[in-house]
């Protein structure tokens, strides 16, 4: 087999990826996410306490969800102008990211080891969930990602919007839709909630954000732990059977 014949299959893959209306929605993601941290870096050189407050938001994000995310903008002392978009454009390339790679996994195109165990995972919570979702239709799927419930929000959504076999521009429609409107009421709920603990003690705040954090921590250590449970039995099953 010469190069030429290796390198080929490669590159028809790539074609159809980046050619499916999923890659495209894949590479505005990546835009989007690349723009987002392009900023944050730029405004790193003239305001480091927003960087800092934008990165601690971030990364709180990514462990707990918009909730986590959004109390630790408060508390990092961002405003509402500041922590509402911020968080609108941070679920906006999560959801953009998330939903193509998933169907990408589903149709075995492209399988990331690292992810294959937790799209396996959310693929079930979504299946258990479908036949209710199509049941009540589009808005059922806009609430199952508004309510600030575990195992509900924008990646699950997309995953439901997928199977009950919505299009990729309703279901990242409705799942954006629900995610924003949620994002505004966390936003101004937190915002009141923050505010009236700071005038009682500026470290009330605090200690509620690290409680926070440490259940999101103990939440994912246990789904973790369950997941590979789950899973160690599964693959326990498939050897016996």
């Amino acid at each position: 087999m010469n190069e030429q014949e290796t390198i080929a299959p490669s590159q028809g893959l790539w074609r159809t990826i980046v050619g499916a209306p999923e890659g495209k929605i894949l590479i505005g993601g990546v835009a989007l996410a690349c723009a987002y941290m392009a900023f944050v870096t730029l405004a790193s050189l003239s305001s480091p306490k927003l960087a800092r407050g934008l990165l601690a938001m971030t990364g709180a994000h990514a462990i707990g969800g918009r909730g986590l995310g959004i109390s630790t903008g408060y508390v990092q002392g961002l405003k509402p102008v500041v922590v509402i978009p911020a968080t609108i454009v941070v679920e906006t390339f999560l959801v953009l990211l998330f939903y193509p790679l998933f169907v990408f996994s589903y149709r075995k195109l492209l399988v990331i080891g690292p992810l294959k165990k937790m799209m396996a995972h959310a693929q079930r919570v979504a299946e258990a969930r479908k036949d209710t979702i199509r049941k009540y239709g589009i808005p059922g799927l806009m609430l199952f990602v508004w309510f600030p419930f575990w195992m509900t929000g924008p990646p699950f959504g997309c995953i439901i919007g997928f199977l009950i076999g919505l299009r990729a521009r309703v279901t990242l429609a409705v799942v954006l839709a629900g995610t924003y409107l949620a994002i505004l009421c966390w936003g101004f709920v937190l915002r009141s909630l923050f505010a009236f603990l700071r005038s009682l003690s500026v470290y009330i705040p605090l200690a509620i954000l690290g409680v926070i954090l440490l259940v999101a921590v103990v939440v994912h250590i246990s789904h973790a732990f369950g997941k590979n449970a789950q899973d160690s039995a599964e693959d326990d099953e498939g050897s016996a059977t």
